[in-house]
């Protein structure tokens, strides 16, 4: 994103801002969000992303806000993308007492695919992400190409287009991560379909979660036992079908 580009997302939002808060709410509505473009462009650690992209030919960087991403309605029950840093990623999956080489890994809103090409350094048994931005998931497809190259083992991944709540999860056990990409009514729709996945076929599952700000939705599923939880991830695991 250059400096025209924020100024142009700047101007847009402003408009929007007016017609619908008026100067006095857009006064302080607007410099937050302007502020938010800029950090999310030229923060430290963004320029340690674009760093590692230009070093590995992919494109995982930037946070997208969602005005970039809302070309069908049900955007709008979902998050704007940003990266998953890698050492939060295998700090959080260190946590996780498993067996990989059984496991499907799952990435529920994978965006441009981070965490998939950091899933990839693992023996998962499947690597999926599911993306309802065909923009999003056509960047995820070439990330896969140019990271593994010809030698990779492009038979691990599938990527989905569809929305998130009505993909039908493998049934073999599971690694299911979630990196805050939707609001609690496409949560609660996910985890119904989680609870009847494992009424047909009971297996380990696991329920990665950053950003949770939808926990509650957890504890209230019944079937979901926390195995570790902290500000800005959990992990539970299925139990109790």
């Amino acid at each position: 994103m250059s400096l025209t580009d924020v100024w142009s997302k700047w101007k847009d939002k402003a408009s929007r801002s007016l017609k619908k808060r008026g100067v006095a709410g857009t006064a302080g509505f607007v410099p937050v969000y302007l502020a938010r473009l800029l950090w999310a462009r030229y923060s430290p650690r963004e320029q340690w992303f674009r760093y590692l992209d230009r070093r590995f030919a992919v494109d995982t960087a930037g946070t997208l806000f969602l005005p970039e991403l809302r070309s069908d309605p049900r955007f709008k029950y979902s998050n704007e993308y940003g990266p998953t840093p890698a050492p939060l990623f295998f700090r959080i999956l260190r946590q996780i007492d498993a067996d990989f080489r059984r496991f499907v890994f799952i990435d529920f809103g994978c965006g441009k695919g981070k965490a998939l090409l950091l899933a990839s350094q693992l023996p998962f048994q499947q690597i999926i992400g599911i993306e309802l931005s065909s923009k999003l998931i056509r960047i995820a497809e070439d990330n896969l190409r140019g990271y593994l190259g010809k030698a990779g083992k492009h038979d691990r991944f599938r990527l989905v287009c569809m929305d998130a709540s009505e993909f039908q999860i493998p049934h073999e056990p599971a690694i299911l991560y979630f990196a805050n990409p939707f609001r609690a009514e496409v949560m609660s729709q996910v985890l119904g379909n989680i609870r009847r996945s494992l009424a047909a076929a009971p297996r380990e599952i696991y329920f990665v979660y950053l950003v949770p700000v939808h926990q509650g939705l957890l504890v209230e599923s019944g079937f979901l036992t926390p195995v570790k939880r902290t500000f800005w991830y959990v992990i539970y695991k299925a139990s109790g079908i």
